[in-house]
This record gives structure tokens, sequence and C-alpha cells, in this order.
């Protein structure tokens, strides 16, 4: 075995092992809470030592930054099938359509761990900078995205054009993390109708504002 070899397949049993901490923390932290959940609770869920897991994450936070660059990694993941999915170039009805997909992955689960990471960056600096940090990177695609598809539609957008739209459309995402937990029974599919006639008057009126505000300056 070479040395670049014996290199990847260490690479992937580390990349395995955090996986692992990271599933087993993710549980715990969905029962028990973040400051609920201990490093011993942790290790017995993931099958492994304490001593193992700090070789891979020196504390909690760590184990919150990787757990939200993974959800990080998810959303850059949608924008890229966004992006497929526009074959004709128009992004804009691509983010429409894919609505459908949103409305799939909404999991009760996944909503009290979401809750958990965003109450504790409301008190703990560290993890409040890890959260800050991934909201921007996210921002920084979308809009990359929209303004791909304002362009492909004649439109030039500022950033801060798309400011208020742009939280709008995070405020009706993030909410629907508490209304899963406030109506578990809640059917994502009887949102999907609603959710797209959100987007949609949202991008048009982006567009038309954004459009008329061209076309004001050039006649001045």
């Amino acid at each position: 075995m070479n040395t670049q070899t014996y290199a990847q397949q260490e690479q992937s049993r580390a990349d395995a092992r955090k996986a692992q901490v990271l599933n087993a923390a993710t549980e715990c932290f969905r029962r028990q809470g973040f400051h609920g959940a201990s490093m011993a609770q942790i290790s017995k869920a993931a099958g492994m030592s304490v001593g193992h897991i700090y070789h891979y994450f020196e504390n909690k936070e760590a184990i919150i930054a990787a757990i939200v660059e993974r959800d990080l990694l998810n959303l850059l993941t949608i924008t890229q099938r966004i992006r497929s999915a526009s074959a004709d170039g128009d992004i804009l009805r691509a983010m429409v359509d894919d609505i459908q997909h949103c409305t799939a992955d909404l999991d009760n689960d996944d909503a009290p761990l979401m809750l958990e990471i965003v109450a504790e960056a409301a008190r703990n600096p560290g993890v409040a900078t890890i959260v800050h940090t991934a909201d921007r990177t996210a921002r920084e695609r979308l809009v990359e995205l929209i303004r791909e598809g304002l362009q492909f539609r004649g439109v030039n957008c500022s950033e801060a054009q798309m400011e208020g739209p742009l939280e709008v459309l995070y405020a009706v995402f993030e909410g629907l993390t508490v209304r899963m937990i406030r109506n578990p029974d809640l059917d994502p599919q009887i949102l999907l109708s609603p959710l797209r006639s959100v987007l949609e008057h949202i991008l048009e009126e982006l567009i038309f504002k954004t459009a008329g505000k061209a076309a004001v300056g050039k006649t001045a």
C-alpha cells in the first residue's frame, strides 16, 4: 500500500468517525438540549470513548459548528439543484418549482435541533459566531442565485434591494420550523401551493420594483 492510498483510507475512516459522532450528538441535542447532553451521553450514543471524541472535536461547540456546517452544505446543495434544474437559464422559475422539494425536506425531528442551536447562539458568543458566519455564507449564495435569475429577466438588482425580500423569505421558511413543533401533525404537502404563491409574489415584486427604479433613473 502506497502512502497516498494509506492517507486516503485514514481520512475516510476519520470522516466516518466524525459522522458517527455528529449523528449521536444530534440525537442527544434533540432529546436533552445542548446543555443537558453531556459528552458522556454523546460518547455512549456514538459507541466510542469520550477521549476518542475529543480526538475529533475539542468540545460541544465544535460539534455544533460541524452540525451547522453540514446544514450549510445541504443548503448549498439546494442552490446547485436549482441551477441544474434551470436548463433554459430561468433560475427564478426553477426556484419556484423547487418548492416541492423544500416542503418534502421539512422534518419534525430537525426542528427542535435547529431551535436549540439558535437559542444557544442567543446566549453563547462562540455559537453565535458559528451561526452568523454560516448565515452570511448562505445569504451570499442565495443572493448570487437570485441575481443570476434577475439578470436572465433583464433586471439588475443590488444586494441592498434584495435584503428585505430575502429576510422575508428566510422568516417564512424558518418560521415553519416553529410551526412543525407547535403543530406536529402539520402535513408539509398542504404548504406547497401557498409557499409557491408567496415566493412568486416576492420575486415578481422584486423584479417590478427593480425594473421600475431603473426606468425612472433612465428617464431622469
